[in-house]
């Protein structure tokens, strides 16, 4: 698709009257295992004495930082014996193996290995792109970035302060819970927010696809209430996609604003781990700084979660179902259509297999 590209546009508005008239929503086995996508491993403090190491996307990674200051995300099991080098240590330049003492650089190749006369060809481990915002590694997954860490539109991510991390686990695989950014029906009859004009989906930048839309807050929660006390009765959205995995996620109500970005990270069991962080603009003065923002990202850590965790409390083990689609769900088929046409980088780090659902 172009940029800012219109999707379905035109097609939307004329009348349809079956199934046969829709374009042809892609086999489950169109969609990547993982992703090649930018997705959250640590907060930058756990780095600040050892590597952190974690299982994440069917393998284990670790993270780690140079003498210098240089940010390194590799594969964590060693090119010799496979010992997970998060139990390591950093030295210098380079991360030291616990089994034998090989070292790797920054870059995943083998600088030292004790007692050989020449470092083996095989001796390199996959590196990642990885950068730090708001206190937070990044990674990407692939051997070069498809996109930059993406941010809100118009926006500066320096002017912003994030949240502390929250998570939840859907039950459904990665790009059944993306889809949702343009899933039009179930935003009435899960969220609770009825929609007051037609959405506006398009593709503003190279893999990214944005939804916009205007809705009423009708539901009957503790949430909503407080949210319509508090906020008001009204909201704008705009959810826009990068890579089918992570979303960022803005709300302008009538008396208050919200942002954060959900990351989809998808489970060797075929499920998904959602992981949030919520951000409010950083005050100036440093009192502010020190009293205001934490206060803000905690309350609105609190509303966020909690909206988006009961939504996966009541969507339980849903699936992938291309023949069970109808006119009503033409934006979700389109953007089916745009996730399994995404690039996924190199071959090396294309899926192994077909997703378990």
């Amino acid at each position: 698709m172009n940029h800012s590209s219109k999707i379905g546009d035109e097609d939307r508005s004329a009348p349809m009257t079956g199934v046969e008239e829709l374009p042809q929503a892609p086999p489950a086995a169109a969609f990547a295992q993982y992703p090649a996508s930018w997705y959250p491993f640590c907060h930058v403090d756990e780095l600040r004495t050892k590597p952190v190491s974690k299982r994440i996307l069917g393998r284990d990674l670790v993270a780690f930082r140079t003498a210098s200051g240089k940010l390194s995300v590799i594969n964590a099991r060693c090119s010799h014996l496979g010992a997970n080098l998060g139990c390591g240590h950093v030295i210098g330049e380079s991360l030291q193996c616990p089994f034998h003492n090989w070292k790797y650089g920054a870059d995943g190749r083998c600088t030292h290995v004790p007692g050989a006369t020449r470092i083996p060809d095989f001796a390199r481990q996959d590196a990642y792109p990885a950068v730090e915002r708001h206190g937070y590694v990044f990674f990407f997954n692939g051997p070069e970035a498809l996109f930059p860490l993406p941010f809100f539109f118009d926006e500066r991510a320096e002017d912003y302060t994030g949240g502390q991390l929250f998570s939840f686990d859907s039950d459904c695989p990665w790009y059944v819970t993306s889809a949702h950014a343009c899933d039009i029906q179930h935003f009435e009859a899960v969220h609770d927010r009825r929609l007051l004009a037609k959405p506006v989906i398009d593709c503003p930048a190279p893999f990214a696809m944005r939804n916009r839309y205007h809705a009423e807050l009708i539901g009957d929660t503790l949430l909503d209430r407080t949210l319509r006390l508090i906020a008001g009765p009204e909201v704008k959205i705009t959810i826009t996609t990068w890579g089918g995995t992570m979303a960022l996620i803005s709300g302008d109500f009538t008396r208050a604003h919200s942002r954060f970005l959900i990351s989809s990270q998808p489970l060797e069991n075929g499920n998904t781990l959602c992981v949030g962080i919520v951000f409010t603009r950083t005050h100036q003065n440093p009192i502010g700084r020190l009293l205001w923002d934490p206060a803000i990202l905690f309350v609105r850590r609190i509303f966020t979660h909690g909206y988006l965790k009961d939504e996966a409390r009541r969507l339980r083990q849903t699936c992938y179902n291309p023949a069970g689609l109808i006119a009503p769900d033409r934006p979700m088929i389109e953007y089916y259509r745009w996730l399994a046409g995404l690039s996924q980088g190199a071959a090396q780090y294309a899926p192994t297999q077909p997703p378990s659902r």
